[in-house]
């Protein structure tokens, strides 16, 4: 038993969803493989955008019009005229259109947001499935929320581990048994038939959990670069590639914000022993990275960008220490809005936060502490990680924007630079 995921970079257009049929062909089995697929390309970005300029009063048929014209173009490219797959994608933009007009509400946003950005992998599970289905790929298109049960923690829902585990083992081994399965990543489903999602990026966190619940012989994450990288090769001349990564070394990258890999994923697989595979579908032939239970002896050094991040430094009014109990208050705030806090930083009269920036996030947060706390702001801030690192790599890392806020170990070092300077 094998599963494969398939990020939105892997599957954004029609010659890319040929790519990935190709690579089932060719790397997967005709049975026994649990394919995983994330929203096409940005379309998580675009739903948001859609959803927001909806409760926002704005024009958003040019986001729905948009929207449909990326799905309907890449199917196009892919079937011909009348095939049901133009069918099919028709009655998922009808019932988006019905969820965005029936069933949100600006004074639930989170609940709102999961059951409208939801769509974008029922949609790209869709037309994938049609594909496979006119490529001569037997197989059964499944809905993730059948299978992954969850909490009503909107946006980032909690997964019923022992429920999940109950209906995978029982309900979708048996189909897997007899041939490939396509689903979908990110997504699951509350007891009452409400659409969850599991934080953006949550698809491989979704492969995972699949994995776990059928003791896979492995997990292959099919990424648009050659596996883990020690740094962006975008912004790094220097990067080069991890052949080999133990569950914590993994673990650790993906705490301090290394997007290969969601941080859900590991921990799943760690209890398994399943060994995760980050592969390129640019090159499926080459190996990539493996992360074990065993991995390697890492020495070089990683770089781990976390970009548009919002610092938020709290003081109390009456210039009071900043004590344990006070602390706690305001970790407390942030959990209740499942805020996660990539760097805590504290003094003797201020608590400041870090954590990715979303508006709806701030302002909440704003609303809960603005009468027992002074609140300042810092947006559009760069937190870099730097793993093994030495004085030089610091300098030619942080190169001349100013250093908003540092913490550092033996090891390691994290700071935060204005975006906008170089």
């Amino acid at each position: 038993m094998k599963v494969f995921k398939f990020g939105g970079a892997s599957v954004k257009d029609a010659e890319a969803i040929r790519n990935v049929a190709h690579i089932i062909q060719t790397q997967g089995s005709p049975r026994e493989l649990l394919v995983v697929v994330s929203a096409m390309g940005k379309t998580t970005n675009a739903l948001e955008k859609l959803l927001d300029n909806y409760f926002a009063k704005k024009d958003y048929e040019q986001d729905f019009r948009t929207l449909y014209d990326y799905h309907m173009n890449a199917a196009r490219a892919l079937f011909p005229e009348g095939h049901p797959a133009f069918q099919a994608m028709e009655r998922l933009f009808v019932r988006l259109r019905y969820t965005l007009l029936h069933h949100t509400r600006p004074e639930n946003y989170h609940e709102s947001y999961d059951q409208v950005v939801s769509f974008g992998e029922l949609l790209s599970s869709t037309l994938i499935s049609h594909f496979l289905q006119s490529s001569g790929i037997a197989h059964r298109w499944i809905d993730a929320r059948d299978y992954i049960k969850t909490d009503t923690s909107w946006r980032k829902a909690q997964v019923d581990w022992a429920w999940s585990e109950h209906l995978i083992q029982t309900e979708l081994r048996p189909v897997l048994q007899e041939q490939i399965v396509v689903t979908q990543g990110f997504i699951g489903g509350t007891l009452g038939g409400r659409t969850t999602t599991l934080g953006r990026e949550g698809s491989d966190y979704s492969a995972a959990l699949f994995a776990a619940a059928l003791n896979a012989e492995s997990v292959t994450v099919w990424k648009d670069v050659p596996g883990v990288l020690n740094a962006d090769p975008k912004h790094y001349a220097f990067a080069s590639l991890f052949e080999h990564l133990s569950y914590r070394q993994a673990a650790e990258m993906t705490f301090y914000g290394a997007s290969v890999i969601h941080p859900n994923t590991i921990r799943p697989l760690a209890s398994k022993n399943i060994p995760l595979l980050v592969r390129s579908f640019l090159t499926p032939t080459k190996n990539g990275t493996r992360i074990d239970a065993e991995g390697g002896n890492i020495q070089k050094a990683c770089v781990i960008r976390k970009e548009n991040q919002c610092l938020v430094s709290f003081a109390v009014k009456d210039l009071a220490f900043i004590t344990e109990e006070r602390i706690s208050y305001v970790l407390d705030a942030c959990h209740r809005l499942h805020l996660k806090l990539n760097l805590i930083q504290s003094s003797a009269l201020s608590l400041s936060v870090c954590f990715d920036d979303r508006p709806e996030y701030v302002e909440e947060l704003r609303q809960l502490l603005q009468e027992d706390f002074s609140i300042a702001y810092n947006k559009n801030l760069l937190l870099i990680t730097i793993l093994n690192y030495d004085s030089a790599l610091y300098e030619e890392v942080k190169g001349k924007r100013p250093v908003i806020l540092q913490q550092a170990t033996r090891k390691h070092i994290r700071f935060l630079v204005p975006m906008d300077e170089s």
